[in-house]
């Protein structure tokens, strides 16, 4: 109010023109065309030809000032208008509205009128704080309206404004600077502009109607005022981006809507509201964070690790599996089937190949005919396992392959074998080396024909012969038959073998030998040649050696037991020696003929009749009661006195049917049941002592055996 009777005091001659500004506000334009600042209005062309541009002409500065005054008071009492404009009739608002524009000047700010009417409360509005006018802090500032005038017409017809019309004069006002309302209210309190109106038209009355130039001047004046509008406001919203606000622009001075209001102080309120977080909250934030950025991580290194695997995987080719071969008897073999892992990551990620080559036996074209055949794996450092089973399907061996070597098979036949070959990781060097298995599938037939063999194709009379035979299959004793008399077979070290003894008059030449194995016969010819014998005669039987005892001079306790089987070889080791450690005589030799009172022709030839051939040694030895020693290592068979020429007897056994017998001891040193080795102290000799060796019932020369001239023994 002060302001306003300061305004009245600066300039008493402008009282009577705020009226044609209340008709020209009065106009119910649209809300898009209603110019929101006093600017744009001077624009147009006046309605009585002057132009707008004529009172900014005159830029004194002591009327700058006395308008800024005037327009303070003109915006204090812009609620008032508006307060008026909302009671007027709607059926007046298209009167009201030609009148409006007719004059393009904005009229100048009322000054006389506020005294006489009643001023309504303000709405409650933003005060704007302007620079021009500090001093009036109790005046709430109103928007920048351009034609404030609008509140001097009678409250009868006056048009109410539409929601519309409102939105359109607050939006313009709200968007407008303080420098351009400062512009615009310069512009339209100059004394100039409100002196161009003449008294006659602002006190026109509202029916009032104008002719069509006014309108379109009207028409022309409402658009450049939009465009000024938005112009500005472009310019406005491009300042507030380059200027980098981050708040809204000043609040509008005119009333906002009732609905915006609370809309922005609610959210302000939910704002200023929101509790700040707490330590553990801000924590548990944190460690989330850190989470997630853990396993984005850890979803990184997967990625990257699966690529290098699947890198990997595919390197792993079959060229990688490693070779095996596998030979049987001479005959190599093709796998059946193979399962290999090959390492991809260390021992934790192989990758496996796998495959059956033949789900039946290979059959093997060769027969067996070895006993016990070879089978070789290379390389040898895998670990084996070999299963044979026989046409049965009983198991005949179940081991390694190394176990196998010692195998011999016990007979001919079909047999199927399944070879493993596997490299585990406990006997591979790292664990990048290759595991798994591979395996071998064969099937075979065992025909062994035994091997025979005559170790001595030529032998002499008193000498032996020997036959070995080779492994058999089925453990059966070969036989042999012809007309030298045997012992039969018995186990050698890689077979059978069987000493034949050939008598001392046996028919010399040549002798078939028929020998049978595992049902395989084989034909043997033995030669034999004549021994040199010597012979004595003597004029009286007293001359004869004494004692004597013939072939078929044994006692019955000795030939008793030369019908028994004969137990292991036992002179392989060591041979024969002689039973006497001095020199000795042998008045009696093998095969030497005693004869009594033959002719001197029979002595020539060597024939006669009567004569006696010894099948033993008569030894003398240098000394009496000479002690005598075990020949060869083997059993007593018998160890006692039998009493007459034969006096004590010990008969001890060497194995395969060969038995040393001696006569005439005075004493023993050994027992029947004891085992003698060779060297052995056997008992003391009489004058004479009497040694025979026989195979069986067939006595042989013991000087041969004794000084290893005797070939077939040799053999064991």
């Amino acid at each position: 109010m002060e302001e306003d009777k300061k305004s009245t005091a600066v300039q008493p001659e402008e009282a009577p023109k705020p009226k044609p500004r209340r008709r020209k506000a009065a106009s119910p334009q649209p809300a898009a065309d209603t110019p929101p600042a006093p600017t744009d209005s001077a624009e147009p062309p006046a309605a009585d030809g002057q132009s707008t541009k004529k009172p900014a002409a005159s830029p004194k500065k002591p009327r700058a000032k006395k308008t800024t005054k005037t327009t303070k008071t003109a915006k204090s009492k812009t609620p008032k208008a508006a307060k008026t404009a909302k009671k007027a009739p709607a059926d007046e608002a298209p009167e009201r509205k030609a009148p409006a524009q007719e004059s393009p000047v904005p009229a100048a700010p009322e000054l006389a009128e506020p005294k006489s009417e009643s001023k309504p409360e303000p709405p409650e509005t933003p005060a704007r704080e302007d620079a021009a006018a500090p001093t009036v802090p109790d005046v709430p500032s109103t928007p920048e309206l351009p034609e404030p005038a609008e509140r001097a017409e009678p409250a009868g017809t006056e048009p109410e404004p539409t929601a519309d019309a409102l939105a359109a004069d607050d939006t313009p006002a709200a968007e407008a600077p303080p420098e351009a309302a400062a512009a615009d209210t310069a512009v339209t309190d100059t004394p100039e502009q409100t002196g161009d109106i003449p008294a006659e038209d602002a006190a026109e009355p509202s029916g009032l109607v104008f002719s069509d130039d006014l309108a379109n001047d009207k028409a022309l004046a409402a658009e450049a005022a939009r465009m000024a509008n938005i112009s500005r406001t472009a310019q406005l919203s491009i300042a507030q981006i380059m200027a980098g606000l981050e708040e809204d622009p000043a609040p509008s001075a005119g009333p906002a809507p009732a609905s915006e209001a609370p809309q922005h102080d609610s959210t302000a309120d939910d704002e200023d509201d929101e509790p700040q977080d707490t330590i553990p909250q801000a924590l548990g934030r944190g460690v989330f964070g850190m989470f997630k950025w853990l396993l984005l991580v850890v979803l990184f290194v997967l990625i990257i690790a699966g690529g290098g695997v699947a890198w990997l995987y595919r390197s792993a080719t079959p060229d990688m599996l490693p070779e095996v071969k596998v030979t049987f008897d001479g005959q190599e073999l093709a796998p059946t089937a193979y399962k290999w892992h090959v390492p991809v990551v260390g021992s934790f990620f192989r990758r496996t190949y796998a495959e059956t080559l033949n789900s039946s036996p290979v059959v093997l074209e060769d027969a067996i005919s070895d006993a016990s055949p070879d089978i070789i794996v290379t390389p040898s450092d895998y670990s084996t396992q070999l299963t044979i089973t026989d046409a049965d399907k009983e198991t005949v061996y179940e081991g390694s392959v190394t176990a196998f070597r010692s195998y011999l098979f016990a007979e001919n036949g079909t047999f199927d074998a399944k070879l493993v070959v596997t490299a585990s990781d406990s006997a591979a060097e790292d664990s990048s080396s290759v595991t798994g298995t591979e395996t071998w599938q064969f099937r075979f037939t065992v025909s062994i024909k035994p091997s025979v063999t005559l170790c001595t194709p030529t032998v002499q009379q008193g000498s032996v012969a020997a036959v070995r035979v080779g492994s058999t299959m089925s453990r059966t004793e070969p036989t042999l038959t012809g007309p030298l008399e045997s012992t039969g077979f018995v186990r050698a070290a890689n077979g059978w073998i069987c000493y034949l003894p050939i008598p001392w008059n046996a028919e010399t030449g040549n002798t078939e030998l028929t020998v049978t194995a595992d049902g395989y016969t084989e034909t043997l010819t033995l030669s034999v040649r004549a021994a040199s014998y010597s012979y004595k005669d003597y004029s009286t039987k007293s001359q004869l050696t004494s004692p004597y005892i013939g072939a078929d001079d044994a006692p019955d306790a000795v030939r008793r037991l030369l019908t028994t089987d004969g137990g292991e070889i036992q002179w392989a080791v060591g041979g024969f020696v002689q039973p006497f450690l001095d020199s000795f005589d042998t008045p009696l030799l093998y095969g030497m003929t005693e004869y009594v009172g033959r002719s001197y022709s029979e002595r020539s030839t060597n024939h006669g009749y009567g004569g006696r051939t010894s099948t033993n040694v008569v030894i003398k030895p240098k000394k009496s009661k000479d002690s005598m020693i075990v020949p060869a290592s083997g059993h007593v068979l018998l160890a006692e006195d039998l009493g007459g020429s034969y006096g004590y007897t010990v008969v001890i056994d060497h194995g395969a049917g060969l038995r040393s017998i001696f006569y005439g001891l005075t004493a023993l040193d050994v027992e029947a049941g004891d085992d003698v080795k060779q060297g052995q102290l056997l008992g003391t000799s009489g004058r004479t002592v009497v040694a025979e060796l026989r195979i069986g019932t067939v006595p042989i020369n013991p000087l041969l055996v004794w000084r290893g001239q005797c070939d077939g023994l040799k053999y064991f």
